[in-house]
């Protein structure tokens, strides 16, 4: 069989010509497909020849001298029992794969992808409402790359990705990537995951990293889109990335897993209204934080302690990308009528945590198992935590006036005009 996108062919009726393409080729050549057949992969050569239903045409001339397979679209204006491709009129396609020296037909799908493509989720939303919307996705491993991807099977059409990482094989087994994709950069392996699944979204990718030296970079980043989500690992990032959230007034989540995914957490920040990271920080115990490790070292976002390796389970994982996907959802289609417009008064929380399991040597260790416990705070369940922002946060708060104030200094309006957080690294 031969597949194709009905928007390949369009309204064509009355053009002839060739449109040369690629194709895919699957199940040791049972099936060639054109869809989406600039993703990574072994393609062959084709063409799709129109012409006026009247004509004839024969194959071994209707293509390019390299061709391994040829569609042959025949516009017929009167017949009826034909698959419609537009207002112009009926088509009916033939295909051929090349046989040594001669041509053997096969059946050929013509399958509307837009139309289709979302077509079983209508009911919930209207994903017509999301393709105007944009999403800055930084980290791309086991939480970022499901986020993204699932991001795009909701209908998000404009994507930028950042990640300076390549994919190595103890990544795949709690990736979106396969083992293929071993060697490339994450976000090219991403964003051809999520053309995958979306092949009409607009994906931006990046292979730098989030610093002080990628910061004008970023700010563009944050400023063209709707929302952040931040997986990175290292500190310095995601304060980089709270920092010019704020300043530009976009919302952004931050997600991260416990030490051996025993659990996580994440952080919704909408700038002057929730707390944010800088505020996060602050308010956890001296000792976690301390124990956060540096870049690339140890353990990632949120880790309470130091540990050379992240091992953790894809299924633990997976509760903490799906709630992201959650929350990302509901700020992007806020104050729209959809059947989703309940969950605005259960997610009012700006921090949420998440237990895997009961982790010996931590402060949940001790909680009742869950049995058939309905109360209480059990393992395997969502809690929303309710934290509030800091007045004198370095980042979203008046620091240096409460600064003063705990000095015994008067401020003056001159002095707060020359101190703004925007010069402050």
């Amino acid at each position: 069989m031969i597949v194709i996108s009905a928007e390949m062919i369009g309204d064509r009726a009355g053009w002839e010509g060739c449109l040369p393409c690629r194709f895919r080729r699957l199940d040791e050549g049972e099936t060639y497909s054109a869809i989406n057949s600039d993703s990574a992969g072994s393609t062959v050569s084709g063409s799709i020849y129109v012409v006026d239903g009247s004509k004839h045409i024969c194959v071994a001339n209707a293509g390019a001298p390299e061709d391994r397979i040829r569609i042959i679209v025949r516009w017929c204006q009167v017949r009826h029992d034909l698959a419609p491709a537009g207002p112009g009129g009926n088509w009916e396609a033939t295909g051929y794969v090349r046989c040594g020296d001669g041509w053997r037909e096969v059946p050929v799908l013509v399958t509307p992808v837009r139309k289709e493509l979302f077509s079983r989720t209508r009911g919930l939303f209207e994903n017509d409402m999301l393709a105007e919307k944009s999403v800055f996705v930084a980290g791309l491993g086991s939480v970022g790359s499901v986020v993204a991807v699932e991001l795009a099977k909701l209908g998000i059409m404009n994507m930028v990705l950042m990640d300076h990482d390549r994919l190595e094989v103890a990544n795949v087994i709690r990736h979106v990537a396969g083992l293929s994709d071993v060697g490339r950069y994450k976000v090219l392996a991403v964003a051809d995951a999520i053309h995958e699944k979306n092949p009409h979204a607009k994906v931006e990718t990046c292979n730098r990293k989030i610093a002080w030296d990628t910061y004008d970079l970023t700010r563009q980043y944050v400023r063209r889109s709707d929302l952040t989500i931040c997986t990175a690992d290292g500190r310095e990032g995601r304060l980089i990335l709270n920092k010019l959230c704020v300043e530009e007034n976009k919302p952004i989540i931050f997600v991260g897993a416990f030490r051996r995914a025993y659990g996580g957490q994440i952080l919704l920040v909408i700038p002057h209204q929730t707390p944010c990271y800088q505020c996060f920080l602050q308010a956890l115990p001296e000792n976690v934080i301390g124990q956060e490790a540096p870049d690339g070292e140890q353990a990632p976002a949120y880790s309470d302690r130091p540990m050379e390796a992240e091992p953790g389970l894809s299924n633990d994982i997976a509760p903490l990308g799906q709630m992201v996907v959650k929350l990302a959802l509901q700020r992007l289609i806020e104050g729209k009528p959809t059947t989703l417009q309940s969950l605005d008064e259960d997610l009012v929380a700006s921090w949420y945590i998440w237990l895997n399991r009961r982790e010996a040597e931590t402060g949940y260790s001790e909680l009742e198992p869950l049995g058939f416990h309905v109360n209480g705070m059990h393992v395997l369940r969502w809690y929303g935590v309710d934290l509030s922002r800091d007045p004198a946060c370095q980042c979203c708060g008046d620091f240096v006036r409460h600064a003063a104030e705990r000095e015994g200094f008067e401020v003056t309006a001159e002095d707060m005009a020359t101190f703004t957080t925007s010069e402050v690294r």
